[in-house]
């Protein structure tokens, strides 16, 4: 072969490489985000959690049929949905259990969105809160979960051995 060859297929390959690096970037982002928002005008505490459908294609295959799909399926959506849901605790510092409500779902782009809610009787001073969703299948997966509406943003986020978080606002 020649130098000039040589220089080539060695920047094909370098492309090629480069190119292989952001397709598997781009695959399983193995990260959620959830919104816990205290919606003063309505009084409930409105939860929404938003999933790659990347992530949801994989995770539906494993938790339910190697066929659902998330996509085209209303039960495999409901499906999630209903998982999610089984995945997210919320409870006040006393330990106590707030009641939350399934809303629904849908599918946006590149997302899944699956929304709860609560209603709030007394004015709380902080919350525990537990986000296991896709954690039992992998490992890495990290939930972000950002409280709005009580004072500045607080992010709590779920990964490794993390169960229940707390987090408590200012009086």
């Amino acid at each position: 072969m020649t130098k000039g060859l040589v220089t080539f297929l060695g920047a094909i390959m370098l492309v090629l490489s480069a190119m292989s690096a952001d397709i598997a970037h781009a695959h399983q982002q193995k990260a959620a985000e959830s919104t816990v928002l205290f919606n003063k005008r309505s009084g409930h505490l409105e939860i929404m959690h938003r999933f790659y459908m990347h992530d949801t294609e994989h995770a539906v295959q494993v938790l339910f049929d190697k066929h659902a799909d998330i996509i085209d399926s209303k039960k495999t959506q409901q499906q999630f949905a209903d998982y999610v849901a089984k995945q997210f605790f919320a409870r006040k510092l006393d330990d106590s259990a707030l009641s939350l409500k399934n809303v629904g779902y849908e599918v946006e782009g590149k997302f899944f969105w699956v929304y709860q809610e609560a209603t709030l009787s007394t004015e709380l001073t902080g919350l525990k809160l537990y986000n296991g969703a896709l954690r039992d299948l992998w490992p890495t997966q990290i939930n972000m979960v950002n409280i709005e509406g009580k004072g500045k943003v607080r992010t709590l986020n779920f990964r490794d051995n993390e169960d229940w978080l707390t987090v408590k606002f200012q009086p």
